[in-house]
């Protein structure tokens, strides 16, 4: 199973490698980007962790080995399948991933200290829905971190291998602005390095639930 695993996740890399390098180019680097994902969240530890439209599983190989609980959902059963062949080549056995709706999530409200929505609000019809529906899953002072790019006016990234239609270009992302309970504590955007081939920048927005943690809600949610 293992084996047919990852020959299938392979062939699916394979299929669409090319399109995915040309995205890369276009914008801030990946580790420029998940080192100020990690740094955003780097001021308390991380027992769980939701990541939404998890694609590849990237974000939870990168938290992983730090956390006690890790989630990944994503409508693609072809990104699910690479997802698990990172996790188990990584050795992550506390981590999973599930097909899901972003917009009615399988799991319980009030779950997980930590919620990413990492380059996807730009394929979603209505991103403040999806944004109330990720903080509906926030345990009191959970935190919510939004990745996404900045404005840009390059067409061609509306048709992608993850979704038919870009829905949020060239438009800022508005959604985290308080309107699901949350209090924005973070905006930070990361511009593409002089002289290289990007022309793209990435918004990073952290945002906070602000209940107060009770006693009784220091049990783990399974």
């Amino acid at each position: 199973m293992r084996a047919a695993r990852a020959s299938a996740a392979q062939n699916y890399f394979s299929a669409h490698a090319a399109e995915w390098d040309r995205i890369r180019r276009l914008h801030v680097t990946d580790a420029a980007v998940e080192a100020a994902i990690e740094t955003a969240l780097a001021d308390r530890p991380i027992r769980s962790l939701l990541d939404l439209g998890t694609g590849t599983g990237r974000m939870l190989e990168v938290f992983g080995p730090h956390i006690e609980r890790g989630l990944g959902i994503d409508m693609s059963l072809d990104m699910l399948t690479l997802a698990r062949a990172r996790l188990e080549r990584a050795g992550l056995k506390h981590c999973s991933v599930r097909q899901g709706d972003i917009y009615e999530l399988p799991v319980p409200k009030d779950s997980f200290d930590v919620v990413i929505v990492h380059q996807v609000l730009h394929f979603l019809d209505d991103g403040a829905r999806a944004i109330a529906e990720a903080a509906r899953t926030l345990r009191p002072q959970g935190r919510l971190l939004v990745v996404d790019f900045a404005p840009h006016d390059l067409e061609f990234l509306s048709r992608g291998p993850r979704a038919p239609a870009s829905r949020l270009r060239g438009r800022d992302r508005v959604a985290v602005d308080g309107r699901a309970g949350l209090n924005v504590a973070l905006h930070r955007t990361l511009v593409p390095e002089p002289g290289s081939d990007g022309k793209i920048a990435v918004s990073l927005w952290l945002a906070r639930d602000p209940r107060l943690i009770l006693a009784s809600s220091r049990q783990e949610v399974a």
